[in-house]
């Protein structure tokens, strides 16, 4: 008991219950999901999306309000996902579905294709370049048959990067068999991840 009236444990315990009480102080703040801050960069970004639009310099008090907008979007954006507004909503589906598609369009290496490349792919696709029963030379529809070569190609891209994400997953399909009764229990068809089919 002479433990508990030494200066020297009451030193000692004191320091370590501040020392508790600001390091998980500095982990909450650091991580906090409450807190939205508006960096110098970003400024800038709303500056220039400002400028574009309008075509001039915002003033002062039209950044201002800028930036106010973009802070309430992103508080309500995060309310709304906090209660879970964003799930099943086939508008928020289909654009996180193009933000991902974009992505993988994004790493697809950028070089042109070569004359050679354009030509087999005019060969292998002359349903989409004939007109009136011919098929035009490549030199006249040069651009054309690079735009559709340059969408088949994301197309691509997207494909083996969705079959490689979907790799991952469990699909299970539930369809009742066709005349059977709406009570009818499904009979459920699974697709096992990648690695675990035996």
């Amino acid at each position: 008991m002479k433990l508990l009236r030494e200066p020297l444990f009451h030193f000692l315990l004191l320091g370590g219950a501040l020392f508790g009480i600001f390091a998980f102080a500095g982990r909450w703040t650091e991580a906090r999901p409450d807190r939205i801050v508006i960096t110098p960069g970003l400024v800038e970004n709303l500056r220039l999306g400002f400028t574009r639009s309008s075509r001039r310099e915002p003033t002062p008090q039209e950044l201002d309000a800028v930036i106010e907008d973009y802070v309430r979007e992103e508080v309500l954006t995060r309310e709304a996902v906090a209660r879970g507004l964003d799930r099943d909503d086939p508008v928020v589906r289909r654009r996180l579905r193009e933000r991902m598609e974009f992505l993988t369009e994004d790493a697809v290496e950028a070089a042109a294709p070569t004359d050679a490349q354009l030509n087999e792919f005019l060969q292998k696709h002359p349903e989409m370049f004939r007109k009136q029963g011919q098929l035009p030379a490549l030199a006249d529809i040069h651009d054309a048959v690079q735009r559709a070569w340059d969408s088949a190609r994301r197309k691509q891209a997207n494909d083996e990067a969705y079959q490689k994400l979907r790799a991952h997953y469990s699909i299970e399909i539930q369809k009742t068999a066709p005349g059977a009764a709406a009570a009818a229990s499904p009979s459920p068809t699974t697709t096992a991840p990648e690695g675990t089919k035996k």
